[in-house]
């Protein structure tokens, strides 16, 4: 849906993109295994690039000009895949789990005297509980939802010569240790009764790891529901949000939109992410969800400068 969930927020999604919209939810839900896998589009062109060329950055002496032209396709991007884990279980009004967010992002740069492989390895591991309520008065819900973080990071900057020897060994040793600290979600939801209408807003991340102050960011959002019914499709809706608003990011890159239509078994999404396009389906059989979706987002200063497409699996096991 392009990234627009914040004026939906009507199932165990709320507790992670607006903990008010836990006052929404009608079903409990308990996910008991739960994993995503998101990978760029480029990613394992350019990891095969670096395997067939594994002489080449073993042996400087034998990079030529034709060697880095060949690298110019890739120079200065970055890839980036995600894996994440998490459990959960949510209710009206409650809901508690933990994730894993993990994250590796390399680029090559072509240099002037050498070529350089760079990356970024992240992964944060949280523990998560939110409250959301109705406010009894003006159609309005608020809630909260409180993060207990553990995050890991290691960074590399490697020649070409160093990346031939590189032990990936290495890289679990950087991240055994891992830095703490809390976060605050705090956020609002506004429908009023029989209107196909709601408006929300989130203001996230308002916290601190490892002693750091977090970019806390602030989320709006409306959402429109064409159709609702208890039949075979059950919904069809369209939404936008606008992204961390007080950034300096470019207006461009803060616009998300989407739609769905709510199926009985299949679930049909599509929208614009940053600009970019996005689609996705899920096939819901009670005991496990399987999710797909395709988009793009945008990774430089401005709408256009640096793309990125990632694909994303997603299976859910729970009820």
């Amino acid at each position: 849906m392009g990234n627009a969930f914040v004026a939906v927020c009507d199932d165990r999604n709320a507790l992670h993109y607006n903990p008010a919209g836990l006052a929404n939810i009608e079903r409990w839900s308990l996910s008991g295994l739960a994993v995503y896998g998101g990978v760029d589009d480029e990613f394992l062109e350019v990891v095969n690039f670096i395997e067939d060329n594994q002489e080449k950055f073993s042996d400087v002496d034998s990079i030529d000009q034709e060697f880095v032209d060949s690298l110019a396709p890739y120079d200065d991007r970055w890839v980036a895949t995600d894996a994440n884990a998490y459990m959960d279980f949510t209710k009206q009004n409650l809901g508690f789990g933990a994730y894993s967010a993990g994250r590796l992002q390399f680029k090559i740069d072509r240099g002037v005297y050498e070529p350089r492989v760079k990356f970024n390895v992240a992964d944060d591991i949280v523990g998560i509980a939110g409250v959301g309520l109705d406010v009894g008065h003006y159609d309005l819900r608020a809630g909260g939802a409180v993060k207990a973080i553990w995050r890991r990071e290691t960074e590399r900057d490697l020649t070409a010569r160093e990346v031939a020897d590189f032990d990936p060994a290495e890289v679990l040793d950087d991240l055994a240790g891992s830095e703490a600290g809390f976060a605050v979600d705090l956020g609002t939801y506004w429908r009023p009764e029989e209107s196909k209408l709601a408006a929300a807003a989130v203001v996230r991340n308002l916290g601190v790891v490892g002693g750091e102050g977090l970019a806390a960011e602030m989320h709006l959002g409306s959402s429109y529901t064409l159709f609702e019914s208890m039949g075979f499709v059950r919904r069809i809706l369209f939404a936008a949000d606008l992204a961390d608003v007080f950034s300096d990011e470019a207006f461009g890159n803060k616009i998300h939109l989407g739609g769905e239509v709510n199926a009985r078994v299949l679930s049909f999404r599509g929208g614009f992410n940053q600009g970019y396009p996005s689609v996705g389906a899920s096939i819901n059989a009670r005991v496990f969800v399987l999710d797909y979706a395709f988009c793009g987002r945008e990774l430089g200063e401005f709408p256009g400068s640096e793309g990125q497409y990632l694909h994303a699996v997603e299976l859910r096991i729970g009820f």
